[in-house]
């Protein structure tokens, strides 16, 4: 189990075809698909480049367009007006950390990361998933 850098919220997650699925310790549950956290990815590099890009997954500032772009506003463009699957951006983040894909600042306030692979397929996307 891997656990939020922020809140230390323990979690797991499986790869099932193309959908990755987590589940925290309270049991709530996130799904994403591969291709959405392709386009998730390519929006950050397109946003920050090789710099560092914030969780950015404050509820209120998402619910009323305030928050900084970011992770969280990277998924919430993917599923605009789903401001809960904004918030799986601390579990997502920590997978694609955990997987060599993001690299973490190591703050448990002000979490940043930034894009350590180029050119990420699908394929290579479902491969490094599947390796815990």
């Amino acid at each position: 189990m891997l656990h939020t850098h922020g809140k230390k919220v323990q979690f797991d997650w499986s790869l099932v075809g193309n959908s990755l699925t987590i589940k925290n310790e309270h049991g709530r549950t996130h799904k994403y698909q591969l291709d959405e956290i392709l386009s998730i990815i390519k929006w950050l590099h397109a946003e920050f480049g090789a710099g560092w890009f914030p969780l950015a997954n404050n509820v209120q500032k998402l619910g009323n367009a305030t928050e900084k772009p970011g992770l969280g506003i990277a998924i919430l463009n993917q599923s605009p007006d789903d401001i809960e699957h904004a918030q799986g951006s601390s579990y997502l983040g920590v997978i694609l950390d955990y997987c060599g894909i993001f690299k973490w600042n190591g703050k448990r306030r002000g979490i940043k990361w930034r894009i350590m692979k180029d050119n990420i397929t699908k394929e290579n996307l479902r491969g490094w998933l599947t390796t815990k």
